[in-house]
């Protein structure tokens, strides 16, 4: 009995030391898994989410488009001009055409400002405008022409001014004497001539102008296009 004792005693102290050196985890391991659960995600979360993606994807698209713009191929459009002759707007648009750059000319009526003239009308015939001129020098106003043109026909000019006054100053005479006196302004018709055309902003810019044609008042000048 007292060996049986023993032996249990010693068995007890083994288990003891085994136990104060091991680790319990190690003597009982656990072979169990569990399967990780799901994380839950809450709506305020799932929403700013999407918000997040729809931004990040029309910064995206902006910036495709941005890309797009910046690369396409603008164009930038000139009108030379103005040209009083038709034949010298021809030869500036021969010079681009040979830079392979097209050129459209156009024609606009310009007015150019003469002054005002005074003269006296009333005439039936150009024997009655004469008869009223002999009238005139006789009263010393001596300079004079007879106009005919539509609208006034046999009309007896004595004179175009460029400043007004000077036309006032002559009517004012000429009605010392009755004269039936009439002024009005006068203006020079005549047709200009422009150049247009537009080239690629990727090409560099031309200018085929020389010195003669600047002089001229002849210009390069840009212009919106169409």
């Amino acid at each position: 009995m007292k060996i049986f004792f023993s032996l249990l005693l010693i068995a007890n102290i083994a288990f003891g030391l085994m136990q104060w050196l091991m680790p319990y985890e190690q003597l009982f391991e656990e072979k169990t898994e569990f399967e990780v659960a799901e994380k839950l995600v809450l709506l305020t979360e799932s929403r700013a989410s999407e918000v997040i993606t729809e931004v990040e994807a029309i910064a995206k698209d902006d910036s495709k488009l941005l890309v797009s713009e910046n690369s396409s191929n603008q164009l930038l459009c000139y009108t030379i001009g103005p040209f009083k002759d038709k034949a010298r707007a021809l030869e500036i648009s021969g010079r681009y055409s040979m830079q392979q750059i097209k050129t459209r000319l156009k024609s606009s009526l310009e007015k150019d400002y003469l002054g005002v003239m005074v003269y006296l009308s009333g005439h039936e015939t150009r024997a009655d405008a004469v008869k009223r001129a002999e009238s005139l020098a006789a009263n010393g106003f001596r300079e004079y022409i007879i106009v005919n043109e539509p609208g006034k026909s046999n009309v007896l000019s004595v004179g175009v001014f460029g400043l007004k006054k000077n036309a006032e100053r002559l009517m004012e005479k000429l009605k010392a004497f009755n004269y039936p006196v009439e002024s009005e302004s006068r203006y020079r018709e005549h047709t200009i001539y422009w150049l247009y055309y537009q080239q690629s902003n990727e090409r560099e810019l031309l200018s085929l102008l020389d010195a003669e044609d600047v002089s001229n008042g002849i210009s390069q000048i840009p212009r919106q296009c169409y």
